[in-house]
């Protein structure tokens, strides 16, 4: 039971904390579409030039589906990712 996201990715959003856990949004797009691979790129150079990388939190803006919902219908909405999984969806070496 819970809430699963899919593979379609509609958007980024990278962010940290800072002292007082107040989240810093420093990159965000969120598309009517699913991410092209031209858009998918931009973000990945984003996170490359990156001068701090440590502390750098992910959030894929994808179609969700909730396993306690009668009617089974997805939703949008931000879903958490790890490092490893951004690196590797959005083509990126490490």
């Amino acid at each position: 039971m819970g809430i699963y996201a899919s593979d379609n990715i509609f958007g980024i959003r990278i962010y940290i904390f800072n002292e007082d856990d107040i989240s810093n949004t420093l990159f965000e797009e969120k598309y009517d579409e699913i991410m092209s691979h031209e858009q998918i790129r931009q973000a990945g150079l984003f996170y490359e030039i990156l001068y701090d990388k440590t502390n750098i939190h992910f959030k894929i803006y994808t179609e969700c589906s909730c396993t306690l919902s009668n009617n089974k219908n997805t939703y949008m909405d931000w879903y958490p990712i790890t490092l490893q999984t951004f690196l590797e969806k959005f083509g990126i070496k490490n």
